[in-house]
């Protein structure tokens, strides 16, 4: 090992537990607040490790992140001046990352809020303008009025990245008025009670949250101004979202020299529920407003977007995924061979996302140039009562391809809010932060 990787992991073993735990970061930073996305990376955490491998990169980085989620590791790139390249398979982070990566004036936001509270507030009709399965049941009458007038004024907007803004501060505001227990990512109604008791109002949710957008936005470009990173009210580097299912491929032709990831820790039905989380806010916003070129029924059933993702679809027998996977992994060989019968049944869950994560990964090493950094952020859950080694497995996945770990850190979660107990996961405490490096 020659001096200069040397002298790398050294910079990043020096990183305190305190950075790496997140005891030190703001809810507000970096447009992190905009909207409650499920299972937020910390770019408190992230900034520091892509600090130093950026300077390790000489500065001249471009960034993948293939399961983006809220973006925050694009984010956190641009702050550096780097090349940014998310995708992701549910529409909401798309869009949600469209506004993150674009370059908004506060005067214009400022003037766009004022017409669109102003047409909300003239608007008198009670007509609802969406119509789905159950919409009562998430939805009460008045929230659904008010949600068509909100609906109404963004889509009267006529620049396409202003409206793209607001449905977000939309998307927020229905987490907030809905039925849906906010507790849990999963769809979960509140009891009839406390629905009948609450007392909740869209119209002042959404303008109240759009106000904050603004000003957490305008906080964030500022940066980006104060670092030399926007000229002539652009990003001086490439910032690009895509939507694509990364078991499928990487959509683009562009290669990266640093990949900085946290991907699904299971299944999604069983761990996060990304595409319950969505379903609500994605029945009020239009999909051409996100991208016409998602090309899947998302909102098909509340389960859509979760059944697409890693391990989340029966294509092929378990038998012949096993043959397969067990020879990369002893690890996943071992968990899923001490179960017999039903258990046995339930972990092939196990097994077909780590099948599919493993796929994702030959789609992304293409890609990824010779000497690259690869950071993977991974917890361990539990199955049948017994703990799922992601990190190991992850570990055993990456060597089987002949790249081998280049160095290690673990954290505390503190803040980062998972799912609740079920038969399937339990609730995780560390992260382990996997950095492998490319050597050709």
């Amino acid at each position: 090992m020659n001096k200069t990787n040397k002298s790398i992991k050294k910079n990043i073993k020096a990183i305190s537990s305190e950075t790496l735990n997140g005891e030190n970061y703001s809810r507000n930073d970096f447009a992190r607040s905009i909207l409650n996305y499920p299972a937020m990376m910390v770019p408190s955490v992230q900034e520091p490790i892509i600090e130093r491998l950026s300077e390790a990169l000489n500065k001249n980085v471009s960034l993948l992140d293939p399961f983006m989620g809220a973006s925050n590791t694009l984010v956190t790139g641009m702050k550096y001046g780097m090349n940014v390249f998310g995708q992701d398979i549910n529409p909401l982070s798309i869009l949600l990352s469209q506004v993150k990566t674009n370059f908004y004036q506060k005067d214009e936001l400022v003037d766009a809020d004022q017409r669109v509270i102003s047409c909300i507030n003239s608007d008198t009709s009670d007509v609802i303008e969406i119509s789905f399965t159950n919409i009562n049941k998430w939805f009460t009458e008045d929230v659904q009025i008010d949600l068509s007038k909100i609906y109404r004024a963004i889509r009267r907007e006529p620049n396409l990245r202003i409206r793209k803004f607001f449905w977000v501060a939309l998307a927020e505001t229905i987490r907030l008025t809905s039925n849906d227990r906010t507790s849990t990512f999963k769809l979960h109604m509140r009891p009839i009670e406390e629905i009948n008791a609450r007392q909740v109002s869209a119209l002042k949710t959404f303008s109240s949250t759009s106000k904050k957008n603004i000003k957490n936005f305008v906080d964030y470009i500022s940066v980006l101004v104060e670092k030399g990173h926007i000229k002539k009210g652009k990003y001086t580097k490439n910032a690009e979202v895509v939507w694509g299912d990364t078991n499928s491929g990487i959509n683009t032709k562009k290669t990266f020299n640093l990949l900085v990831t946290s991907p699904p820790y299971g299944d999604n039905q069983t761990t996060v529920t990304y595409g319950q989380f969505s379903y609500l806010p994605l029945q009020w916003i239009p999909l051409e407003d996100i991208d016409s070129a998602i090309e899947m029924d998302y909102l098909k059933t509340a389960q859509a977007i979760d059944n697409s993702s890693l391990g989340g679809q029966i294509k092929e027998n378990i038998n012949d995924i096993e043959e397969r996977v067990f020879d990369k992994s002893k690890t996943l060989k071992k968990f899923i061979n001490q179960f017999k019968n039903g258990e046995r049944k339930k972990a092939e869950k196990v097994t077909r996302f780590i099948n599919d994560l493993d796929n994702s990964i030959d789609k992304m090493l293409p890609r990824m140039r010779d000497n690259s950094f690869l950071v993977w952020t991974i917890g361990n859950r539990n199955v049948n009562k017994q703990v799922v080694q992601n990190d190991l497995i992850l570990n055993e996945l990456f060597a089987s391809k002949g790249v081998n770990l280049f160095t290690d850190l673990e954290r505390d979660i503190l803040s980062k809010r998972m799912p609740g107990r079920n038969n399937f996961s339990d609730m995780m405490s560390k992260e382990k932060i996997l950095i492998f490096k490319k050597t050709n």
